[in-house]
């Protein structure tokens, strides 16, 4: 019985995922600790073709799930959960990579501490070979542990972006089965999705003060493509959380937080706008900015607006703004890129 089922989504990363398994395969916990689970979301090069060798070699700890039509990494996370037999899960994006004992080290405090998440820290890197950190990178600080079983201290737990993807970390599965958590399917940016609703039902977290996840740059990835109107589904994740909230009775017991939570979907996707578009569309920002007024209206009385500081705070004050022409958006859009808001 493996400890953890690894999820890896794959679509056109033959230049990446061959890394990504090296990393996984030479984990100090024991391959034969893991169950990797690959699901290739019909990729048009040869991404198939590298998957199947590294099934070849470790057949008894990887599993191959080919899609015939692309349904977006939502889609492919929950069809690979499906298949996942262990009780702790692990989400890998394919272009990334683990150091040797990251699963060792996670694993092993969420048998030491009672919790559902155990997360650890990551940096972002540009390499394109296997490498690792050395000692002094990876102390990043002290433990964190949090036991959210007193209302105020979930609320801080809900309002706190400690967990903001799906990787860098192991959750158990029976979270995940039991408060029916899944990702939404057939649109981009559905990792907005997911972290909000974990950090809500989790009966606890634990922080390991140590960065054990690469996070690639890769400037060929979707997130990074310019132009795309795939862009806005942005929007759609956001709007779709928001209903869910409501769905689930959320907004009554946690109004300030999910509105908090919501004016940083405006402000990351006035980001977003600034970064991948050439000319930034006046009519998105207005869509936007009446998707936030909706479920925020006045987010001067939420107790967590002062957490928005810079220019994060300059683009959440003009989301409010009454009378707000196009002449102003570009010179909001000029100022954005003056920041030099890299990512």
């Amino acid at each position: 019985m493996p400890k953890i089922s690894v999820i890896i989504p794959c679509y056109n990363v033959e230049r990446y995922i061959d890394r990504c398994l090296a990393s996984i395969i030479s984990q100090t916990v024991g391959i034969e600790n893991l169950q990797v689970i690959l699901v290739d979301d019909a990729s048009t090069d040869h991404t198939w073709e590298h998957l199947m060798v590294w099934e070849q070699r470790y057949s008894q700890n990887i599993i191959l799930i080919h899609q015939e039509v692309n349904r977006r990494q939502g889609a492919a996370r929950n069809i690979g959960l499906c298949y996942a037999s262990a009780d702790w899960i692990a989400f890998v994006d394919a272009d990334d990579w683990l150091e040797p004992d990251y699963f060792e080290q996670l694993y092993n405090c969420a048998m030491t501490y009672v919790c559902d998440i155990v997360a650890c820290g990551w940096e972002r890197d540009f390499s394109d070979a296997l490498t690792y950190f050395d000692g002094e990178v990876r102390e990043i600080g002290e433990n964190l542990y949090i036991m959210p079983d007193i209302d105020d201290v979930r609320k801080e737990v809900i309002a706190t972006k400690f967990i903001v993807s799906v990787w860098g970390m192991i959750i158990q599965k029976s979270l995940l089965v039991d408060f029916d958590i899944v990702f939404p399917e057939g649109l981009f940016y559905e990792d907005l999705y997911w972290p909000p609703l974990i950090r809500i039902y989790s009966g606890g977290i634990y922080i390991l003060g140590k960065k054990l996840y690469h996070y690639f740059v890769n400037d060929h990835s979707t997130v990074m493509a310019r132009n795309q109107d795939y862009h806005v589904d942005w929007l759609t994740a956001w709007m779709l959380l928001w209903e869910e909230y409501g769905k689930r009775g959320l907004l009554e017991r946690y109004r300030d937080e999910l509105e908090y939570d919501s004016m940083g979907n405006a402000v990351g996707f006035m980001h977003l706008l600034v970064l991948r578009y050439d000319k930034p569309s006046f009519s998105l920002f207005q869509l936007a900015r009446q998707i936030l007024r909706e479920q925020v209206p006045d987010y001067r009385n939420n107790p967590y607006t002062k957490r928005f500081t810079g220019i994060r705070r300059a683009f959440l004050e003009k989301f409010y703004e009454e009378a707000f022409s196009q002449k102003d958006f570009q010179g909001l859009v000029e100022y954005g890129k003056s920041q030099c808001m890299i990512e």
